[in-house]
């Protein structure tokens, strides 16, 4: 439609061009020392329109040669870039489908004309880690870092999670605690950290992280309280096998007092107060425990601290009975408990109760032990080899 409108327009030029020079041609006279040139006025417009249009050509021509290697690198910087785009979408769903190999061969490959080099890596180190090729996978991960400015932290994750799965805790601890270092608010980083700090058994660390995760609200409240009892439970746990009498009880002095009603530190600190011949505290920690809330462990352990006059302990065991008729634990308690008062045929009507609602090698033991007192010697056998055949297969010293 232009180029109609162009020809129309130049037509009606033209025709009024020739309508001029017939009514009045003129002439035009153009010298230069020795040399002339005289011609119409039309004929010089036509041909310095000519010699306008020639040079505008002429330097579009050369415009558009100077331009033209320029503008082949973009077509084919651009065709690459696009042929890594797709190059990253195959990888990636190649990967999904857990062909490794042929994922990192195609991410790796294309990487370098990629808009985004670090996608490639990532994902490449992924594919090289499910072939368990760890220096391949290292060596994606550095050049992730290298090919990607600012992004350490996000590296840096990759890196730990791949180093957790293949069960590479010491490096896992390593990388993670650089980067809580470079980015110490970094709430997946804190979570990270605090699990393998869990799973590595160092609770110390767990306490000192567990301030940045309340405060980044990086796990529910309630997490964050059974963190803190696991954290405190596993120092002490450690310092009861160390035999450190002195780090549990300042444990327990400096723990708060909702973790020291916890089940799980207090059934700690009983087993310490036990090897050091403090059954009294033991039992009255108990007791105070199972006033308000019930716990088979801590009620197994009850059973084992005897001391001295007894029967008010048996007295107040039974007290509990009436919430928990058909509790094999707090029968056997009751029934070692019998033991210790020499109450012979209240044992054993404890103990094979217990029996009947969960046989434990350990109440068989007992329960010989009374048949050999009550003069059964017919059953104390029976009752050894069954506790014995029970005790391969179960670990009674747990709950």
């Amino acid at each position: 439609m232009k180029l109609l409108i162009i020809i129309a327009l130049a037509l009606i030029v033209g025709a009024g061009m020739i309508w001029v020079a017939e009514f009045e041609p003129g002439f035009v006279l153009l010298k230069y020392g020795s040399w002339s040139l005289e011609t119409s006025l039309i004929v010089f417009i036509v041909a310095f329109l000519l010699l306008l249009l020639v040079g505008y050509l002429l330097l579009r021509t050369l415009v558009f040669a100077k331009r033209t290697p320029q503008k082949i690198a973009n077509w084919q910087s651009s065709r690459r870039h696009k042929r890594a785009s797709q190059a990253l979408t195959r990888g990636l769903i190649t990967l999904e489908e857990g062909r490794w190999a042929e994922a990192e061969r195609l991410l790796a490959r294309h990487a370098g004309n990629s808009e985004t080099p670090l996608l490639h890596y990532l994902a490449a180190a992924r594919a090289a880690q499910k072939q368990n090729a760890s220096q391949r996978r290292d060596d994606y991960l550095r050049l992730a870092h290298e090919t990607t400015e600012g992004a350490d932290v996000a590296v840096g994750v990759v890196q730990a999670e791949l180093q957790l799965a293949a069960d590479q805790k010491e490096q896992a601890l390593a990388t993670l605690q650089h980067l809580r270092e470079v980015a110490p608010k970094h709430p997946y980083v804190l979570q990270l950290l605090q699990k393998l700090y869990a799973d590595l058994n160092q609770w110390e660390s767990v306490q000192d992280v567990l301030p940045d995760l309340r405060k980044r609200h990086v796990l529910p409240s309630s997490e964050v309280k059974a963190l803190s009892v696991d954290a405190a439970t596993g120092q002490m746990q450690a310092a009861l096998e160390r035999g450190d009498w002195a780090t549990m009880q300042s444990l327990w002095q400096q723990a708060p007092t909702k973790v020291k009603k916890s089940e799980e530190m207090l059934s700690v600190y009983i087993l310490g107060l036990e090897q050091h011949n403090l059954s009294d505290q033991a039992q009255t920690l108990i007791e105070e425990f199972l006033h308000k809330n019930w716990s088979d462990q801590l009620i197994y352990h009850y059973g084992k601290i005897v001391q001295g006059d007894s029967l008010p302990q048996l007295a107040k065991a039974e007290k509990w009975l009436k919430d928990q008729q058909d509790n094999p634990w707090l029968l056997l308690t009751l029934g070692r408990l019998a033991v210790a008062n020499k109450l012979w045929a209240k044992a054993e009507e404890y103990l094979l109760t217990s029996i009947e609602y969960g046989e434990r090698g350990e109440t068989y033991q007992v329960l010989a032990n009374v048949f050999a007192e009550n003069g059964k010697e017919d059953h104390v056998i029976g009752a050894y080899q069954k506790g014995l055949d029970l005790a391969l297969t179960q670990n009674d010293s747990t709950i």
